[in-house]
């Protein structure tokens, strides 16, 4: 009874919000061949979460406003329940069989697939783009067309943490807005994704007192729309524009046993809000009834600003903006990665004014007037309906799904971060795959598993995912998994074993020999890291030449460090570390000139993964600039250094040995205390390293002195033992 007040509340502001709108005139629906076009993209927004769909729990002022003024589409279905393949959708009007980027890893979208934003451009629009995560990367070609895409998301090879693969949505709205305050009044095509509501939910505090904290963080993603939106009314602009807010696609919030999204293609996951306010607020508070596909938006949008859309898979709603009703045709949506990630089905989906059918190993029809949740399977009542969905649907779908390419682990690392679990898995050689709707639970318990690990609750990680392996003993992600977390909480042989066991079990896994290879290198096993980099290399040629370019590093082998350094950059031109080795080649050979270009060029790609660090990068670079007499620079690379690494030695020897070519004794001597007094592990090594730079430097009063020091500490270790 409650459920159903909420609804009938909801319904109720739904009707108010379309009569307010409707006060405010109509007119006709363009072309607008004067007007900028807007794009908002709220990630993860279930259309049934609205109050302008109905929904009586949430707080969404700015949209509502929006709606008001706007046209709603009821119903539009998403193409892929993923962030990337959406947007590609979204971006392109092609279906993923279609544009080809058919889940978040493994595949890029092609440059002979023509994005909304080239589309834009070539008819002279000035285009730019502000994102909030790193699914949405430069590097996946979703960027292709934009002359200013802002993905500049802190990232870190090393971290899992969520904060480093996403960014507050506030950014990307004062980064846009920016930019669009700066077109000077010139036709613009602006794009603004923002990751709010994406789980984990954390809305800020004055947002958590709605019904869930997704509610919450929905109304925080409302706040944002607002703030740009203010920004462009603020310039003159919103009456100029087409504005569009939708949603790639939605959650599953636990209605079918989901609790997030990517593995069904129910409702929640695939419905979203689509609403437009065209210029002056024209059509102000129409509904628009009838599916709608999301590859139709951008044909729309094209349609709207008075420029053909030929090549889409979408059809333009313009004359539906008009008339109330949309084109009477089904919408496809796929979600391959059951399939990709766990070797299970995937699900395709058919979807039309009242019926909505599922093809899965065990199809399901559902008649969504009747039956809006999906909770009634009417695939034996309808054998017919059924039967022509199935049959279209393999039409469309395009045949066997593409095998994903290679995915770089550090990549995967950070889309896990972002909720994406799982590798890449091959399904069973023979008999048919499972269904989702049968694997669910155990899905749900690797996603608890991998989120308490994301958390650095390990013990209780480890005993999840053992408990998850004692069930599905071939889930390989689960035990790649549990082979890094039982190796950061010390159990190094048993995470070994584990990690050799999922090698063991697939040989082309690049992820598990590349840890391997690390273990081993940290506990100074060369041979072994060797070995483990070596079968990675074909997968993953730039993470695995990089560690073999390290480890020919700490062996003494400079040349073939070059040489390992040198495929790693060709494979994959963001492997800083693997430019550092180039540049150490080069200072060894003494051209700091071309060392420094090397050393550059790591800095370059560290700072385009924000938060990596290279040690010994601005030490280098400093000793570098100090022999070619810049010694400001060098000063400052050295500081560097020490901020960045501040226990590292390098950076205060480096200072040192500048401060006393200039004559700043004192200067030397507290460069060098501090590698012991701003350690508070420092040890006996860290001692020995400033006595034997001491006496390098000529300053045998103060080696002796710290000489004396290290022997109070370490009497038996005979490196203190200096000659009088």
């Amino acid at each position: 009874m409650a459920e159903r007040r909420r609804l009938t509340r909801g319904a109720a502001a739904a009707a108010a919000l379309l009569l307010a709108g409707a006060c405010r005139g109509g007119g006709e629906v363009g072309p607008f061949r004067d007007a900028s076009v807007v794009l908002v993209s709220i990630d993860t927004l279930r259309a049934d979460h609205l109050p302008a769909y109905g929904y009586a729990a949430g707080s969404t002022p700015s949209i509502d406003a929006l709606a008001r003024e706007g046209v709603v589409f009821e119903d539009m279905y998403s193409h892929c329940p993923l962030t990337l393949p959406a947007h590609a959708s979204m971006l392109t009007g092609l279906i993923p069989p279609h544009h080809g980027v058919r889940d978040n890893l493994g595949f890029q979208l092609d440059a002979s697939r023509r994005t909304l934003a080239a589309r834009f451009h070539a008819a002279g629009l000035e285009t730019g783009a502000a994102v909030s995560a790193y699914v949405l990367r430069r590097a996946t070609g979703i960027a292709d067309g934009f002359d200013e895409y802002d993905d500049a998301i802190e990232t870190d090879r090393a971290s899992e943490a969520m904060a480093e693969q996403q960014r507050d949505g506030a950014v990307a709205v004062e980064s846009l807005a920016r930019w669009v305050e700066g077109r000077g009044g010139r036709r613009f095509f602006a794009f603004l994704h923002l990751y709010e509501p994406h789980a984990p939910y954390t809305p800020p505090p004055a947002h958590r007192e709605l019904a869930s904290p997704y509610d919450g963080e929905i109304a925080y993603a409302d706040e944002l729309v607002g703030r740009f939106l203010d920004r462009l009314r603020s310039g003159g602009l919103l009456d100029r524009a087409v504005v569009a807010v939708t949603s790639d696609h939605g959650e599953g919030l636990g209605d079918h046993g989901e609790k997030e999204h990517g593995f069904f293609v129910y409702r929640e996951a695939v419905r979203v809000p689509l609403v437009v306010r065209l210029p002056r607020a024209r059509r102000a508070g129409t509904r628009v009834g009838g599916v709608v596909a999301q590859v139709d938006l951008p044909a729309t949008l094209l349609d709207l600003a008075g420029l053909p859309f030929d090549g889409m898979d979408g059809v333009s709603q313009r004359a539906a903006m008009g008339s109330g009703r949309g084109a009477a045709r089904p919408v496809y949506s796929e979600t391959l990665f059951p399939r990709y990630h766990f070797g299970w089905s995937e699900l395709f989906a058919a979807s039309d004014d009242r019926l909505r059918y599922i093809r899965a190993p065990r199809p399901e029809l559902y008649d969504v007037r009747a039956d809006p949740r999906e909770t009634q399977n009417l695939v034996g009542q309808r054998p017919g309906p059924a039967a022509s969905m199935s049959a279209w649907l393999e039409r469309v779908s395009a045949g066997a799904p593409p095998a994903p390419a290679a995915v770089p682990a550090d990549v995967r690392e950070k889309l896990a971060a972002l909720g994406y679990v799982g590798g890449t898995s091959t399904p069973p050689a023979a008999g048919p795959l499972a269904d989702p709707k049968d694997e669910v639970a155990v899905y749900e318990s690797y996603r608890d598993a991998t989120g308490l690990r994301r958390q650095g609750k390990d013990a209780e990680a480890v005993a999840a995912f053992e408990r998850l392996l004692a069930a599905s003993p071939g889930m390989l992600d689960a035990r790649e998994e549990l082979g890094l977390t039982l190796f950061r909480i010390g159990r190094e042989d048993q995470a070994i074993a584990a990690l050799v066991a999922v090698a063991a079990a697939d040989p082309r896994r690049a992820s598990a020999h590349l840890e391997l290879a690390r273990i081993h290198a940290l506990r100074g096993r060369r041979e072994e890291a060797e070995r483990e980099a070596a079968q990675a290399s074909a997968a993953d040629p730039g993470q695995a030449y990089e560690i073999l370019a390290g480890l020919r590093l700490d062996a003494g082998r400079l040349a073939d460090a070059a040489t390992f350094a040198r495929r790693a950059v060709a494979a994959d031109p963001e492997r800083a570390v693997a430019y550092y080795v180039l540049g150490l080649a080069r200072q060894q050979a003494g051209r700091c000139d071309e060392a420094l270009a090397e050393y550059g060029r790591a800095e370059a790609a560290r700072r385009r993964q924000r938060g990596l660090v290279v040690r010994g990068l601005h030490a280098r670079m400093g000793d570098c600039l100090a022999r070619l007499g810049r010694e400001k620079e060098a000063e400052a690379e050295f500081r560097t250094e020490i901020e960045q690494v501040p226990h590292s030695s390098e950076g205060r020897v480096g200072l040192a040995i500048l401060y006393r070519s200039q004559g700043r004794d004192d200067a030397a001597r507290e460069a060098l205390a501090a590698i012991v007094t701003a350690n508070p592990r420092a040890g006996a090594n860290e001692y020995w390293t400033v006595v034997r730079t001491l006496v390098g430097l000529g300053d045998a009063p103060s080696a002796r002195k710290w000489a004396a020091r290290a022997r109070a500490r370490y009497p038996s270790d005979p490196r203190f033992r200096l000659p009088s």
